[in-house]
Order: C-alpha cells, then structure tokens, then sequence
C-alpha cells in the first residue's frame, strides 16, 4: 500500500511538473512558497530531475518505468482532452458573407432594415452572374463592390445586361440623368444610374463593351433601337459628341441612320447649354433637330412623347431603355 500511494504521489508530481498545477496537488508549503506545480519553468525541470533520481534510488529500475508509462499515459489524455475542448467557436454557425446564387431582391426590398451585406451576390456584375451558371432570372440584385442594385436582364440578346437608364418624361437635367432613384431600379419609370456606367465597363478585359436602346418600350421589348458595340475606352459620361465609332450588331425593327432619327454615336450628355432639349442623345452637336434623343430637358418642347426618335417611322421615342453589358457577348 506505501508503494502503490508513494507512486501516486510522484505520478501526480511528475506531471504537475509537465503540465502545471492539476486539481488538488497545488498547495503552498507552510513557510509561503509556491508550491510545485506553480514553480518557474526552470525550477520545475531541476525539481522533476531530482524526484526522478529519488524514484529510482527508492522503488529500483522497473518501478521508475511503471511511474513513467503512468505519466506518459496522463500526459497523452491530456492533449487528447485539449484538442477535443469545445469553444464558443464549436456553438456558432458561419454566416455566408455573401451569396454565391443569388435570387433576385424583392421590390420592396430598400424599405426592408433587415437588408444586409451578407443578402448581396458574391459576384460583381449582371455579366459575372450570368457567366457562372445557374441560369439567373431578371430582377434586382446587389452586387459586391458595387455602391447601389441594379436591375439584370437575363432574357434577351445573350443576358447579362445592366439598366442603366429609364427615360418616361420630359423630366431631365445633366444631374438627374446621371443619378435618379438609384436605389429602386426600375423599367416602368424615371431612373438612371449613369455615373456608375464607366466602373461596370472596367469589370470587361475585351476590347470593346456592348450597349442596347429600346424606345417604345411600354408597347413591347426590342422596339426602334439595337444593339452596339464601342472601344472599350469610350465613355457612358461624354459630353464632347465625338464617340462614333460604335457598330451596330443587332437592329429592333426596320430604321435607318438619319439626321431626323437615330444617329451612329454613342449617347452623349448634349445638355450642357440651357438652350439644348436633348439632355441623352445621339444627334450630332451641330443639328438643330435633336431626333434620337434618349432623356429630354425638362423644359423641353411639348411636341413629342417625351422625346423625337425617327420622324416617319417612330416619331415618339415612348420609355427609353438604356442597357450596358462589360463585354461584347
């Protein structure tokens, strides 16, 4: 029985030495000291030394070994023990901080306080969703990196078209056309993220971006407009009229390049003197017509509705829709 206590006892010093003090060995010896299991690293290396040459000189060479598996054993639970420790860590569920297939956003959603980063796609463009796969749907979403939603169109001329621009009055300036209710994308009323086009076409690594116009949209899709493609250094902001280098691919109905119609340059901010109805057009700077005009100044003639598009063909332009997609296809 003195044997089996003495090995506990030096079992349980042992690894108080190793592992620091253990439940119920820490003590303090009558003059104040620390006791073992509290002692300095040092100090508990010199003292594990001088209780192993104790052991062995008291009990002979197999018990050391015993007292030594003994401790071995303890130590290895130990470890076990620790690796297997729950942590708060264990108890919380990882929060996606985005969406990698994203749904679109419910229309309601910017009246919505629970909205939050962690709703928004992982992806940074309507292009770059539709590139993933999944086979997305059009409506709204909130893109990484980007400062406001957009709206995406999936459905038509190959997807991935970002809304721009939605012209439905006589209601323009050069403020409102590049910035208007830009967090509640919409087709069916005033709306223009324009300031944001030129950081969606730098997402792009071709040489040129595509651009689309619809007029006359509340009577249908792909109506009196096309699909163009333009150097990828053109900008959505211009206000100099000289970005002619544009190619129509794609062309919605039956019109052609005219001065009283469309114009083969990309839409330009004509607005900049207080004279001028067009705000968005494609008519040259010269012309004193200002067919193919996208968004007309608010004090702009009442002639047309809101705006003049092709004069025997479309004379009115209806809703304007203005679509921008990072790369050609």
């Amino acid at each position: 029985m003195a044997t089996l206590r003495l090995l506990r006892l030096v079992s349980l010093l042992l690894l108080s030495v190793t592992l620091g003090p253990l439940q119920g060995t820490s003590a303090s010896h009558h003059d104040g000291s620390i006791g073992v299991g509290q002692e300095p690293v040092a100090d508990k290396q010199a003292t594990f030394r001088q209780l192993w040459d104790l052991l062995g000189q008291t009990v002979g060479e197999s018990i050391v070994r015993a007292v030594a598996d003994h401790c071995h054993n303890h130590l290895r639970q130990h470890q076990e023990d620790q690796q297997h420790q729950p942590s708060d860590a264990d108890n919380v569920t990882v929060q996606p901080s985005c969406q990698a297939q994203p749904e679109p956003l419910p229309e309601t959603f910017s009246q919505d306080v629970s909205f939050d980063q962690k709703d928004r796609a992982c992806v940074r463009s309507c292009l770059q969703l539709r590139d993933q796969g999944g086979a997305p749907r059009d409506g709204i979403y909130w893109f990484t990196g980007m400062p406001v939603p957009v709206l995406c169109d999936f459905s038509h001329d190959g997807g991935g078209w970002t809304l721009l621009l939605t012209a439905n009055s006589k209601s323009w300036d050069l403020l409102s056309v590049k910035s208007r209710r830009e967090g509640a994308p919409t087709m069916a009323d005033d709306y223009s993220i324009l300031r944001h086009a030129d950081a969606i076409r730098d997402l792009g690594n071709g040489t040129r971006f595509a651009y689309r116009i619809e007029a006359q949209a509340e009577t249908g899709r792909q109506r009196w407009g096309g699909v163009w493609l333009a150097p990828r250094h053109y900008s959505f902001v211009d206000e100099t009229g000289g970005q002619t280098d544009v190619r129509l691919v794609r062309r919605f109905d039956s019109w052609y390049y005219k001065d009283a119609g469309l114009h083969s340059r990309m839409p330009w901010l004509r607005g900049s003197d207080y004279r001028e109805n067009a705000v968005l057009s494609t008519s040259k700077r010269s012309s004193r017509n200002w067919h193919g005009t996208l968004a007309s100044h608010v004090n702009a003639p009442e002639n047309y509705r809101p705006s003049p598009w092709i004069d025997d063909l479309a004379p009115h332009s209806g809703r304007v829709l203005y679509w921008m997609r990072e790369e050609e296809l």
